[in-house]
């Protein structure tokens, strides 16, 4: 990717850590954080990452500054136990740092390859862009590489919620209702539409 398109709308998600690291117990998964922007023929362009181990107050720290950074439309976590354990803290956080975004809560999916399927239809169709030269974006490619075998993923957890956020969210798009063409009496397309020979029996709309 060289440069990104000039009109983005912007949109996260983020997959938290289920456990807080402890000196002398097993390694903890990674909180990640992820931006994409969606441009005017739908394609996903990713813009900015952020993962580590650490605890609770840094992470949602760092979920406010990539949303303070970016101004995204819209945020995906995912539900259950530990977002409803942290949520209250996030919006507190949230009201702090003035770092305000709408946020849905997907339904928790175990079936890790259902997870990913709609990001998986984006990268078989050639719409996914990434970044080159960015350490964050080549670790993430190599996790979705090795997905569903690696010992981490959380990052490919963070595409799976962006890509089943996106879909849903224009799924949701009513289609653009087009007008019947109808002939208005006595204007100039009414007049050289009944001056044809071949013209059909007129029929009328209310």
């Amino acid at each position: 990717m060289d440069s990104l398109p000039l009109h983005l709308n912007f949109y996260g998600a983020s997959d938290y850590a289920t456990m807080e690291p402890q000196k002398g117990k097993k390694e903890p998964d990674f909180t990640e954080h992820g931006i994409v922007g969606i441009d005017s023929i739908g394609d996903m362009w990713f813009v900015d990452w952020w993962f580590g181990q650490k605890e609770t107050d840094e992470t949602v720290k760092q979920f406010c500054f990539l949303v303070k950074r970016w101004k995204p439309r819209k945020w995906w976590n995912e539900g259950g136990t530990l977002d409803k354990g942290i949520g209250p803290f996030i919006k507190a956080e949230m009201r702090k740092r003035n770092a305000f975004v709408s946020i849905e809560h997907l339904p928790s999916l175990e079936d890790k390859g259902i997870k990913l399927q709609a990001f998986h239809g984006r990268v078989t169709a050639g719409t996914v862009h990434m970044p080159i030269k960015r350490p964050w974006a080549d670790r993430l490619i190599d996790s979705l590489v090795k997905f569903p075998s690696g010992r981490f993923d959380d990052g490919p957890d963070v595409c799976g919620l962006l890509g089943r956020g996106i879909d849903k969210m224009q799924d949701a798009r009513l289609p653009e209702q087009r007008k019947p063409d109808m002939l208005i009496p006595f204007t100039e397309k009414w007049l050289a539409y009944n001056d044809r020979p071949d013209k059909p029996e007129v029929r009328f709309f209310p």
